[in-house]
C-alpha cells in the first residue's frame, strides 16, 4: 500500500475519531482535551496497516471511553489490566450504536460490579495506533467522571475468573500508582473532591 491511500485512510480514521470527540466535548462543560497519546497494537492486535478505514475499526474499535469513579471517601475505583500490567481506570471499546457515555457506565459495570452515574469528563484524547507507517491511526478516548450508585463489587473468584482484570482496588489522592495513565488529571480530579 502507498502512502497516499494510507493518508486517505488516516483522514477518514481521524474525521470519524474527531466527531466523537465533538461530540462528547459539545454535550459537557470545561472538556479538558489532552495531547495525543502514541500508542503500539496489544501483542494480540494484528500490526498491519488495515486496508480501509472499516478494516481498521473492525480490528480495534472506533472509541473508547471510561469512568474515574469515586466513592463517598473521594477513593477512585481502579482494576489492574494483566495484558497492559498496569493500574487503570475501567473502560473499553464502544459497542456498535452505543454512546461514550452508555460505553463508559458499562465497562465499569462489566469490569467491577459497580454501578455508577456519570457527573463530567476528566478528559478527552486521541490514542495514537503506530503500526509501523508514517501515518498513525487515532481512537478518540473520552474518561468521565462518575459516582457510585449501586451494584456489588466483584470479589474473589469473580476476579480470578473476569479475564481482563485480575485486580480491583480503591487508592485515594497520595496512593494513586504513579504509573496509572492520566496520573496528574485523575491525582487532581481526587483533591477537588475534598
Amino acid at each position: 500500500m502507498d502512502s497516499q491511500r494510507r493518508e486517505e485512510i488516516r483522514r477518514e480514521v481521524t474525521e470519524r475519531a474527531e466527531e466523537v470527540l465533538s461530540g462528547v466535548e459539545s454535550r459537557w462543560e470545561n472538556v479538558s482535551r489532552l495531547d495525543p497519546l502514541t500508542v503500539e497494537p496489544l501483542s494480540h492486535q494484528d500490526d498491519a496497516y488495515p486496508h480501509s478505514a472499516a478494516a481498521f475499526f473492525d480490528r480495534f474499535y472506533p472509541y473508547a471511553a471510561g469512568a474515574a469513579v469515586t466513592d463517598d471517601d473521594g477513593q477512585l475505583l481502579c482494576v489492574y489490566s494483566p495484558v497492559r500490567e498496569e493500574w487503570e481506570t475501567p473502560g473499553g471499546a464502544g459497542d456498535p450504536g452505543e454512546r461514550p457515555t452508555e460505553t463508559a457506565r458499562r465497562e465499569t459495570l462489566e469490569e467491577t460490579g459497580v454501578e455508577c452515574e456519570l457527573t463530567g469528563v476528566l478528559h478527552t484524547r486521541l490514542m495514537e495506533i503506530d503500526l509501523g507507517e508514517p501515518e498513525l491511526l487515532p481512537v478518540p478516548i473520552a474518561e468521565f467522571t462518575g459516582r457510585v450508585v449501586g451494584g456489588a463489587e466483584l470479589t474473589g473468584d469473580d476476579i480470578e475468573d473476569h479475564g481482563e482484570i485480575s485486580d480491583l482496588d480503591w487508592f485515594g489522592p497520595e496512593e494513586l500508582p504513579t504509573e496509572i495513565r492520566e496520573y496528574d488529571q485523575k491525582r487532581t480530579h481526587l483533591r477537588s473532591l475534598d
